[in-house]
């Protein structure tokens, strides 16, 4: 059985043509009613409402308009107060307070304080509308390939060597193919930027059209009214890659919202789990590994790899072929002191003896320390970002050792030197610091460290008595090293001890000359 409300049970009577006190009485409405449902329907279909916004309701259920009740607690003068609390909320977030904003509670509270009387529902319900009345319009986007990628740092704070330390976090995404890209730094600077671009732009094979970026001090050298000025580092960078820079408004991130996005997502994919690492280079290990994993994932609207996607920009992008890396480097100028070293950015680097007082050119990048003399290159350090630090090279200071050998055990620079040449010294050559010297001015020489330590380690499982420079630069010289698995002692091995033994004595005989030629 079909139930019908009563306006419809009105006009269904009215079509079979009874009487409106009839229909009156057999559905119970007054017939006033019933002829103002009449009428109105009558009317309906003498009149087109197919673009009108209304819809055809005159079958509909009458329904009734909700009385607006007055605000007797909601006072102007409580008006005026909210909206004020409201504007301090929008100057706290235009000028980085935006943590120090009052909630609606706060609001409530602060009005009590001041003695008036009303509800929390009422704050909370008159701050929604007056909210919402300002709510940011967003545009969706449709990207083409090869022209727009985001940049942005992120902070990471990891566990290396057993000390916890931050590192920033370098995120490139293409906005079409949402493929990432992230390097590990220790520092923010104009030279990490610079680096990070120049090797994203190597590993893309192709330079997008426009990069994106926020209002970074890197990035943004000054505010002019509404005008931003870049920095010259980037410019010099934008010019010689040919790409443009766009700006994001200020404190609107989500005109970049990729890549803001994928720092979350790489930090938390890389360094959620483990923050304890035995080296930076097992954290950049890490890092690639995760990247490779997110590119393999499928995008979720083009349902294709983010690295094929990646392939398609490439396919796509108008350069015939790309430059030569830009030279991501400051030159200075720097005097070396009475231990032979510059310092560069409040560390020390080492240069080999003899130039104490000489002025050089350091070549100072994202990773390493180049140091000249008269245009030839003398030294090389990995770059260190931390303050007062000395970076050593022990075969600058050899000749040094040989008048100060007492010196030799406790050094900055045997501190700094390879485990296993540290190791050697401490097991074999304490008390026999001008015998190592030799060692290590053949090892500079020749370049034969990893010989000399192979045959370290065959002396001691064949037996072959004591550990001495003669005996290792005998060995190392051989073209096939001793075998590693250990032998029996028999006419061989025998033969083979005389002959070290015969050596050792011709190297003792010119003991004093080895050093000289150094």
């Amino acid at each position: 059985m079909i139930t019908l409300n009563k306006k419809q049970q009105v006009i269904q009577l009215h079509l079979q043509d009874v009487s409106q006190r009839q229909i009156s009485t057999e559905v119970k409405v007054s017939r006033n009613t019933v002829s103002k449902y009449i009428e109105a329907f009558e009317k309906s279909k003498a009149t087109d409402v197919r673009n009108l916004p209304v819809t055809e309701d005159i079958l509909s259920a009458p329904s009734y308009k909700k009385r607006d009740g007055v605000k007797r607690k909601m006072t102007e003068e409580i008006i005026d107060r909210l909206r004020g609390f409201i504007q301090d909320n929008e100057w706290k977030r235009k000028n980085n307070m935006s943590k120090q904003q009052m909630k609606k509670i706060d609001m409530y509270e602060k009005l009590q304080e001041e003695g008036y009387d009303i509800g929390y529902t009422t704050v909370r319900n008159f701050v929604n509308i007056e909210e919402m009345r300002a709510k940011e319009v967003f545009i969706r986007q449709r990207y083409s390939a090869a022209w727009e990628v985001e940049f942005d740092w992120g902070e990471v704070k990891l566990v290396i060597d057993g000390k916890q330390k931050s590192y920033s976090l370098a995120v490139f995404t293409l906005a079409y193919s949402n493929y990432r890209f992230a390097l590990l730094y220790e520092s923010e600077t104009m030279i990490c930027v610079q680096d990070a671009h120049t090797k994203l732009i190597d590993h893309l094979g192709f330079v997008p059209s426009v990069f994106t970026y926020d209002n970074m001090r890197t990035v943004v050298k000054s505010f002019v009214g509404t005008d931003r000025k870049i920095t010259d580092g980037m410019i010099n960078l934008s010019n010689y890659y040919g790409f443009r820079i766009r700006l994001c408004e200020p404190r609107k991130g989500n005109q970049k919202g990729h890549v803001e996005r994928s720092v979350e997502v790489v930090r938390r994919k890389a360094f959620s789990y483990d923050i304890a690492f035995a080296s930076l280079e097992d954290v950049r290990k890490r890092l690639s590994q995760t990247i490779q994993s997110l590119n393999k994932r499928i995008h979720h609207e083009k349902k294709i790899a983010h690295v094929e996607l990646k392939e398609q920009e490439k396919a796509t992008a108008t350069q015939e072929s790309l430059p030569l890396p830009f030279d991501v480097s400051e030159v200075l100028e720097c005097r070396v002191d009475k231990y032979s070293t510059v310092m560069i950015k409040q560390n020390r680097y080492s240069v080999p003896e003899g130039n104490v007082g000489a002025w050089i050119r350091a070549k100072v990048s994202a990773d390493a320390v180049r140091l000249f003399i008269k245009g030839e290159l003398v030294a090389e350090h990995r770059r260190n970002w931390g303050v007062h630090q000395w970076e050593m090279n022990l075969y600058h200071y050899i000749k040094t050792f040989t008048k100060k050998k007492g010196a030799l055990a406790q050094s900055e620079c045997l501190s700094q030197a390879p485990n296993q040449i540290k190791k050697l010294f401490e097991n074999h050559y304490i008390g026999k610091e001008r015998d190592f010297l030799e060692l290590l001015l053949y090892v500079r020489e020749k370049n034969q460290l990893d010989n000399v330590m192979t045959a370290a380690r065959q002396i001691e499982i064949k037996g072959l008595g004591e550990i001495t420079t003669e005996k290792l630069i005998f060995l190392s010289e051989q073209t096939d090293l001793v075998p590693t698995v250990p032998l029996q002692k028999d006419e061989t091995v025998e033969q083979a001890l005389q002959n070290i033994q015969a050596f050792s004595a011709m190297f003792k005989q010119v003991d004093e000359g080895v050093l000289e030629h150094g």
